[in-house]
This record gives structure tokens, C-alpha cells and sequence, in this order.
């Protein structure tokens, strides 16, 4: 029995939250994990009166493209030929930029020190240190109360008007916040797919998430309007300003820049432990997991086109569904129909047997790399058991794939037509797969850690104590990548290297608080040798090339 969740039949609290629709997107505010807003650029262009933390900022004129390229000029990384000019520029649009809405910018769903996601955890945490953060402007402003639902504080999921504004306040999906990490890699769509009139790029968690032309560029706009309204009418040029052409190109650029810009080749991929290394086979196998073919090499895309390609997963029956708040059109409850819902008047989707949704029923994929430490999973913020219990994890998602939900789907029976038979996910593969993919988001965690820690020494070594705070706040997120990673490898995944990863951590505490750069820079390469000990632990061919936008904060 679901049990169901409608504006017009529950006492929701009034959180908010904000920007993504899923596989790619924007980000917004400064919101870190300890609740603090992020500098950044150097002698940044921020100072044009608008305070990230206030609710109701004062926006004079907005600092130009002009104005940010050159205060990217002076920035020591781009001096150093760490970051290119445009992307320093693209970070400060992204992280600081409200375009005169309700002073949420696209850092405020994508928190840099948060894998550019949202998850309760960050949420919560959040929102009893600094109840006032834009994320939350809706409980203050009488006119932005229909913003958000409850589903931000219980699930980290946000209200997406994804089948148009009609009617936003009834016409609307709740959906999690994907990261933004690797887009470089996951956007290209697959015209293969059959989906109907497909975008430029796949971004969003059904792969339409953008106006116009479905680019990363236009997805800017879309995030403005739909999260950075002062009013529900969203009138431009009144709830919000929208952004210049040049503007969208800078932002598109930065994004692009984070994460990884390859894919690994799983085939050559070894993993030094026994179980993980089960995994990357089962991962391979089409008679044990078959992951490889719409995840190729652990990625977003379709094996046979490398493009990402929509899927109908059976994910709309997946557990969590049954909490998610859903508007009421036509008189009957809505369900998150994926993609192609913007144009139709009336549901088209039927769902157990009711007329109710918007859409075709298909969603993009994800990369998988990244996944271990961005929960929630999927469009819905599925968990493999109840709302509040456990299955919230990369092996509770793994898990999916073997109900009956995903067995029946549309995208399981073409896997059927392709193999021969069913899959049938025994409970060892599937603990092995969650395993594999835990190792892989490890060594992801360390590679940019140790990135930013590279980075720390080379400013050092350049600039000695002059902006001190860029170096000192690169240790600090250096040193989230390794929670991050001591997180996710914490099911008894190498001892030994979560070892050397706690004694990084205590060096990275000791450069965090040297009164000189030297000792700065000496605690900062005694963690990377500790990073890379631990980083040679975990077997072989597992090579990520990181983009510079992973340095920009």
C-alpha cells in the first residue's frame, strides 16, 4: 500500500532547497558542510553588496564578466596555471551569483564541501546552524511559502516544476539533487534511446531538464526561474534577472571542469581487494549484474553508443515513491512521469493501472564513480527498505536491481531481449558491486584531495603567505575528500589505507593551523605522501583525469 503525500492533505514543514534536476546541472549557494559561506576568487568581485547567507540581499549592480575575468587575473591559482581564467570566472558566477532573485546562487543545492549535492545529513545540519540561509528563504517569505515542500528536510529532495509552470504549485515532481560532478563525461544524449525530439545534452534527472535547445548552457536559465524567484509568478526582470550569454558560457565552462574529465577501462581495471575485484567482474558480467551496458566503464553511458541514453528503470515503483509529496492535477495524485512531460495539458502516463503522470516514463543514469557518497539514489530518493530505516546506501541502491520493480520494467525486458533471459542479482554479487563501487569513489575521494593538496604546495611554494586563505581553505576540503573516503571505505575496505588517510588528515589539521608557509607547506607534503601510500593500495589502472574546476571554491 503506498501512502501518499499531497499539499492538499498534510502539515508540511517549510524547508527549501533548490537548483538540479539530476545527471547535470547548476549549483547554488555558498553553503558549506560546517554551514560557513565559501570565499573564493581573490580579491573577488562578490563585494557588490550581496551577502550569500541573507535572505533578502542588497543587489546593486551585478559585477560583470568583465569585472570577474579580472579579478580572475590577479587570482594566485590562475597565476599559477592551476585554473584557466574562464573557469575562475564560471566558479564565481556559480558559487556567488543570485541574478537578483531570492539570494540563493548554484552553489546553494551544490555545496562544494557536500559533493555538490544536498543530503539530509548536510541539510539538517544546515538548517539548525543557519535557519536564515536563502536555501530556506520559503519560511520566511510569505510569497515563496509554495516553493518547497517537506520533502528537502525528510529526503533532500526538491520541487521541480520539470512539465512546465502551469500550474506550479499543483504540477510539479520532487526529485534529489544529483551532483555535478563529471559532466564532462555524462551529457552527450544517445539518439538511439527513442526518445521523442532528444536535447543537445542530457541534463536533468530525465535528460530534459533544460528550456529551449536542452543544453548545459540553457539549464542556467531553467535553475533561475525555477529556484531563484522571488514570487511564483517568475516574472523576468522582476523575481530575477537572467543571465548574458556570456554569463551561461562561463558557468557551462566551470561546471564541465569538476569532477573527472575521462572514463576508466574497467576491462583493464584491477582491484587489490578480493571481494571488490569480485565485484568488478560481476560489474562486467551480463549474467551477474549487467551494470556495463547503460553504466559503461562506471560511468552514465550506453555501451554500445557511449552516449547517455534514457531508460524507463521501473524506478517509479522503487520504495521511497510512496513518501515523496505529489501534486494534484486533474483531480488525481501525480507521479513523476521522467522525460517529455513539459508540452502535454493532461496526464498521458499510467501508473498501477492510473492515468497520472506527465512523460514517457524514462530517466537518464548517472555515473557510478561518483555514487557512493552522493546519496540519495535516483530521481526519488529511493531506499531499498522504509522511510526512516536503513537501505540508504550504495548497496541498498545496488539492491534495486533485483526486485520486481526493475525485473518488469520496460528497460530490464530490453536487457532480456539482449541476454536471453532475466537477470537474477544474487545477494553476493550485489554486496560485491556495492563493494567495487565503494573502492571506486575511494580513490576518487583521494585523487582530489590530493589535488587540492598539490595545489596547496605549489601556491606555497609561489606565493609564500600571500593569500594564505585560499591555501588554508584547499586543506580544509582537502580533508572532506578524505572523510569522504574514510566514509565510504569504512565496511572494512583496506585498513591500512584508511590508516595513512587518518594520518593525512591529522597532517592536513597541522598545515590548517601553521603560523608560516613553510611549515604549511611541509604538513601539506607530508600528506600526500600519506594520500598516495594509501592511494597504492587499491590496485591498478583506476587513472582519473581531474578537471581544475575542482580547486575553485
Amino acid at each position: 500500500m503506498f501512502c501518499q503525500t499531497t499539499r492538499a492533505g498534510v502539515t508540511w514543514v517549510e524547508c527549501a532547497a533548490l537548483l538540479l534536476l539530476g545527471a547535470a546541472s547548476v549549483a547554488c549557494s555558498g553553503g558549506e558542510r560546517d554551514g560557513r559561506a565559501s570565499n573564493g576568487v581573490a580579491e573577488s568581485v562578490a563585494e557588490n553588496g550581496e551577502a550569500p547567507g541573507s535572505v533578502e540581499p542588497n543587489t546593486p549592480k551585478a559585477p560583470s564578466v568583465e569585472d570577474r575575468l579580472d579579478a580572475c587575473a590577479r587570482d594566485p591559482r590562475v597565476i599559477a596555471g592551476l585554473v584557466a581564467q574562464n573557469v575562475c570566472a564560471g566558479a564565481d558566477i556559480f558559487f556567488r551569483e543570485t541574478f537578483g532573485g531570492n539570494g540563493r546562487t548554484c552553489g546553494s543545492c551544490h555545496p562544494v564541501a557536500n559533493n555538490t549535492t544536498l543530503d539530509v545529513p548536510f541539510i539538517t545540519a544546515l538548517h539548525e546552524t543557519n535557519p536564515k540561509d536563502p536555501l530556506f528563504v520559503f519560511e520566511t517569505n510569505t510569497a515563496l511559502r509554495e516553493l518547497e515542500t517537506s520533502d528537502l528536510l525528510q529526503f533532500a529532495s526538491i520541487l521541480e516544476n520539470v512539465d512546465g509552470f502551469q500550474d506550479p504549485t499543483h504540477r510539479f515532481a520532487s526529485r534529489s539533487v544529483s551532483h555535478v560532478l563529471s559532466l564532462a563525461t555524462s551529457t552527450t544524449p544517445d539518439p538511439a534511446d527513442g526518445t521523442a525530439n532528444p536535447p543537445i545534452e542530457r541534463v536533468g534527472w530525465s535528460g530534459d531538464g533544460a528550456p529551449g535547445d536542452g543544453s548545459l548552457r540553457a539549464f542556467l536559465e531553467g535553475a533561475i526561474k525555477q529556484h531563484f524567484t522571488k514570487d511564483l509568478a517568475r516574472r523576468p526582470g522582476v523575481d530575477f534577472r537572467l543571465p548574458t550569454a556570456q554569463e551561461a558560457e562561463l558557468t557551462r565552462t566551470f561546471q564541465l571542469s569538476l569532477g573527472r574529465l575521462n572514463e576508466l577501462d574497467l576491462e583493464q581495471v584491477r582491484i587489490a581487494d578480493e571481494q571488490g575485484e569480485q565485484g568488478r567482474r560481476a560489474f562486467l558480467d551480463p549474467q551477474r549484474g549487467r551494470c556495463n551496458v547503460c553504466h559503461h566503464n562506471a560511468g552514465a553511458n550506453f555501451i554500445d553508443s557511449g552516449k547517455n541514453r534514457n531508460f524507463d528503470s521501473g524506478i517509479r515503483a522503487g520504495s521511497s515513491v510512496a513518501f515523496l509529496t505529489r501534486g494534484v492535477v486533474d483531480g488525481v495524485v501525480v507521479e513523476d512521469g521522467g522525460f517529455g512531460g513539459a508540452e502535454l495539458e493532461h496526464p498521458n502516463l499510467e501508473n498501477f493501472g492510473i492515468v497520472n503522470g506527465f512523460g514517457d516514463g524514462t530517466f537518464n543514469p548517472p555515473p557510478l564513480i561518483e555514487a557512493a557518497d552522493t546519496a540519495p539514489f535516483f530521481h526519488n530518493a529511493f531506499r531499498a527498505s522504509d522511510k526512516q530505516g536503513g537501505g540508504g546506501d550504495i548497496d541498498g541502491a545496488v539492491t534495486f536491481y533485483a526486485t520486481p520493480a526493475f525485473r518488469d520494467s520496460p528497460g530490464a525486458k530490453l536487457l532480456d531481449q539482449r541476454f536471453g533471459a532475466p537477470l537474477d542479482l544474487q545477494p553476493l554479487d550485489s554486496v560485491a558491486i556495492s563493494r567495487f563501487l565503494r573502492i571506486l569513489n575511494g580513490a576518487f575521494n583521494i585523487d582530489i584531495a590530493s589535488q587540492r593538496l598539490q595545489a596547496v604546495n605549489t601556491l606555497a611554494s609561489r606565493f609564500n603567505d600571500e593569500h594564505s586563505d585560499i591555501q588554508t581553505r584547499l586543506l580544509e576540503l582537502a580533508a572532506v575528500e578524505l572523510d569522504d573516503a574514510l566514509e565510504v571505505l569504512s565496511v572494512d575496505i583496506y585498513p591500512d589505507a584508511q590508516e595513512r588517510l587518518r594520518n593525512a588528515k591529522a597532517e592536513i589539521a597541522l598545515g590548517v593551523a601553521a603560523t608560516t608557509w613553510s611549515e604549511r607547506q611541509t604538513r601539506t607534503a607530508n600528506a600526500i605522501v600519506q594520500c598516495q601510500g594509501a592511494r597504492a593500495l587499491f590496485g591498478s589502472k583506476v587513472d582519473f583525469v581531474l578537471g581544475a574546476g575542482n580547486l575553485m571554491f
